[in-house]
């Protein structure tokens, strides 16, 4: 398996659903949506109140999922070893 498969793929995502609870699964979904809509509303306050364009929601909900992607894979792939 390849670094960027390895921390950034769906493997963490198979071990939830496989290994855990179905409300786990939903538990970390819904994390997942806060995040994101956290994240827009931050990028949109920090770059001083304004709409963000489509572009630039893209960009946030992009590395919010990388980032969360990560954090799934470390708790429950990498972090078990």
């Amino acid at each position: 398996m390849g670094f960027i498969q390895e921390w950034f793929g769906f493997n963490g995502w198979k071990e939830l659903s496989t290994k855990g609870s179905i409300v786990a699964t939903i538990a970390y979904r819904i994390i997942f949506i806060a995040g994101l809509a956290a994240s827009i509303i931050a990028y949109s306050f920090i770059s001083g109140g304004e709409d963000p364009s489509l572009f630039w929601i893209v960009v946030v909900g992009f590395v919010w999922f990388i980032i969360f992607q990560f954090t799934i894979n470390l708790i429950f792939v990498n972090g078990s070893r």
